[in-house]
Parts: structure tokens; C-alpha cells; sequence
């Protein structure tokens, strides 16, 4: 968001104070992926793959960014990474 919008770069302590309920959410969400798929790098390897997948969506939604060669190799990845965690 800083570096789309100028509010974002005056405001770090707002932005900063977000981060304690992200980190929360994260906390559980790491509780019950370890309940789910039983060990920690099924949840690591998902995390990863979805991050990947958000991030190139989000990037070409707000900054307009499109989905070069490497980066649709890297979607491919990640999606065949995700879906091996999840048979």
C-alpha cells in the first residue's frame, strides 16, 4: 500500500499496530493447519503457494503489474504445489 498510496506512507504507526491481529490469526491459523494436516510442512508449503498465488493476483489488480513469462512459471509451481498438499 505505500507504494501505491501516499496515506499509507505517513501513517506507519497505524500500519505498524495492524500487525499484532495479523500475527494473531496467523498464531491460529498455524494451531489448526497442524490439527488438519498433522505435520508443519504441509502447512509451510501451503502457505507459500497461496502467497504466491494472492500476491500475483493482487499485484496486477492494484498495481496494474502484468504476468510475465517467469511469473506465470512460478503460478504453474506453485499451483501443482498446492494441489499436492492438498490430495
Amino acid at each position: 500500500a505505500q507504494v501505491k498510496w501516499d496515506w499509507f506512507k505517513d501513517n506507519y504507526l497505524l500500519m505498524s499496530l495492524l500487525g499484532v491481529p495479523i500475527s494473531y490469526a496467523l498464531l491460529y491459523s498455524t494451531k489448526y493447519g497442524y490439527i488438519g494436516f498433522g505435520n508443519l510442512w504441509s502447512i509451510r508449503l501451503t502457505g507459500f503457494a497461496a502467497g504466491i498465488l494472492s500476491f500475483t493476483f493482487i499485484t496486477y489488480l492494484v498495481l496494474g503489474e502484468g504476468v510475465t513469462l517467469k511469473t506465470g512459471i512460478s503460478l504453474v509451481l506453485a499451483t501443482v504445489i498446492l494441489l499436492l498438499q492438498l490430495i
